[in-house]
């Protein structure tokens, strides 16, 4: 590629005698009209981007399940609408929304789960959100990862998902 610009350059460099190079106003008014053309463009593909994020719906709050998810090195801790916690295993309904607040203790931690096509920044003192349904009941190990490396411990911080029965979900919220 470098190559045949240089063989361009060389070819068809101004010689004298030859045509002058245009320098008047018409050359002018070409490189306005493309710099326009292309700040137009790409001012609107910029509003575009910005403007989908509002086209985003969190699901509404009574519809779904909220868990407080706290990372820590090396590991995450659950805790549940009925005060129940668990450590690096998150238990949900299945085919129910549910919403993840997620912060951090310590350190940047990434909260990812990529069955579920999910991920999110887990930063100390910010509250993020994360939300998913999962269709059927299952265990699923090792699911959720953090995807920032966060020290010694990170490959291993680690947690299962364990997609429970709505009435096994139900049952056990009553027993907090």
């Amino acid at each position: 590629m470098i190559g045949l610009l240089l063989f361009f350059a060389v070819k068809y460099r101004a010689r004298k005698g030859g045509p002058p190079a245009s320098k008047g106003p018409e050359s002018l008014w070409v490189v306005v009209a493309v710099v326009l053309i292309m700040g137009s463009v790409l001012a609107a593909a910029g509003y575009q981007s910005f403007a989908s994020t509002t086209n985003i719906e969190i699901p509404a709050a009574s519809d779904s399940v909220t868990i407080k998810v706290t990372g820590f090195q090396w590991g995450w801790n659950f805790t549940y609408p009925n005060g129940n916690f668990a450590i690096d295993n998150l238990t949900v309904p299945a085919g129910q929304d549910v919403i993840l607040n997620i912060t951090s203790k310590d350190v940047y931690h990434e909260f990812g789960i990529p069955m579920l096509a999910v991920k999110e920044d887990v930063i100390p003192g910010k509250v993020n959100q994360l939300w998913f349904e999962v269709p059927d009941p299952g265990v699923h190990e090792d699911a959720i990862h953090c995807f920032q490396l966060c020290g010694v411990g990170h490959a291993f911080m680690i947690a299962n998902l364990t997609v429970v029965s709505q009435a096994s979900w139900e049952a056990w919220m009553g027993s907090g």
